[in-house]
């Protein structure tokens, strides 16, 4: 089962759930999903990957997200 690769404490508790949910059911988001955002994150732009990466911790810190 592929959400055993979650077990261990390779990953932070505050993850897990999102890491779930894209493994839980690509079919019907994770999959569609991480396809949409590894374009967006690594896809042509006038940004580099890292200013990108920059953008989107700066972003997740606004948001009080602890990944």
């Amino acid at each position: 089962m592929r959400l055993e690769i979650l077990n261990g404490d390779h990953a932070p508790p505050e993850a897990l759930g999102v890491v779930k949910t894209l493994l839980y059911r690509p079919d019907l988001f994770g999959g569609w999903f991480s396809d949409e955002l590894d374009g967006v994150m690594r896809g042509p732009s006038e940004w580099s990957a890292g200013e990108r990466e920059l953008f989107a911790g700066f972003a997740s810190h606004l948001n009080q997200c602890l990944f």
